[in-house]
């Protein structure tokens, strides 16, 4: 009653043997993939290579700010003119009023000798 349960039979012995060296070859494909990815991470992850990109990366992106930048400034460069005029006059407003304390000074002489000068010719 019960049936012994049939196992398909391989029409050659051969059928077999091939498939065992198919997944042998797929094995080994495998393995050589993998050995030769492993060897590429070691190249690139060795630190004068990690070194070398990080340069690069870093000059990319510096180099890509800058240009940036370059590109704002020439927009702007008005606006920045004007702002860096006004903070080297606020930086430099001590040596200025300094020299010209005394140019001050002596146009303030010139005008109390004119005003003196016009009062007496004022006066009968």
């Amino acid at each position: 009653m019960t049936e012994a349960a049939e196992h398909p039979v391989p029409e050659h012995e051969d059928d077999g043997a091939e498939t065992l060296a198919e997944v042998s070859a797929r094995r080994l494909a495998a393995r050589s993939q993998w050995q030769m990815a492993l060897a590429r991470a070691k190249d690139r992850f060795a630190p004068a290579n990690l070194r070398e990109e990080a340069i690069d990366t870093a000059a990319e992106k510096i180099g890509s700010a800058a240009d940036k930048a370059a590109g704002l400034a020439w927009a702007h460069r008005g606006k920045i003119a004007l702002a860096g005029l006004l903070g080297g006059l606020f930086l430099a407003r001590k040596p200025i009023a300094k020299n010209a304390g005394p140019l001050a000074a002596r146009a303030k002489d010139g005008v109390s000798k004119a005003a003196a000068k016009l009062r007496r010719s004022g006066k009968p």
